[in-house]
């Protein structure tokens, strides 16, 4: 979503404010299946003669467990915000310079949709859990350990075998 800002930039304490959903699909992969539901409000201000964007992000999102393979459902609320440039191209052709608390705009108008896509995924987890406590699974018979712990015997391991045998021997 391209938002205009030429009536803001040269007017301080102006504001324009924006309200969409964004597209998050590059966001499944992974742990996560599928995005569910996705909405983002916010404004972009000027302060003094800096803008400002600011949003709010609420994602529901469809994952698998990386510990237990099981799906879930995930809501997430991200708040973002950062300051606007225009384009070091367009200022300075000469000195292009990069800045990753800086997104840069050319025009008069700015891509919302995509910093809010890119500032989103970047800040979503590799690995998305179903509950903090998640057991996972069994690493001999894949049974998941959330439902109860599994019937396989647990194997000693070949370093501890002759202290196992001094206990048996008790």
């Amino acid at each position: 979503m391209r938002l205009d800002i030429h009536e803001i930039i040269n007017v301080p304490g102006a504001s324009a404010p924006f309200n969409f959903e964004p597209d998050l699909s590059e966001a499944a992969s992974g742990c996560v299946r599928e995005i569910k539901q996705a909405s983002a409000a916010g404004r972009v201000q000027n302060n003094a003669g800096v803008l400002v964007l600011s949003a709010d992000v609420d994602v529901v999102l469809e994952c698998t467990c990386a510990r237990c393979l099981c799906e879930f459902e995930r809501t997430i609320h991200h708040e973002t915000e950062t300051m606007l440039s225009e384009s070091a191209e367009s200022v300075a052709p000469e000195e292009p310079e990069e800045n990753p608390d800086i997104y840069t705009f050319e025009g008069n108008s700015v891509d919302v949709g995509e910093f809010i896509a890119t500032d989103f995924i970047l800040s979503l987890d590799d690995r998305l859990l179903c509950s903090e406590d998640c057991k996972g699974l069994c690493e001999n018979c894949g049974a998941n350990l959330n439902d109860g712990p599994c019937t396989c015997k647990k194997e000693t391991d070949p370093r501890l075998a002759a202290l196992k045998q001094l206990l048996e021997e008790e």
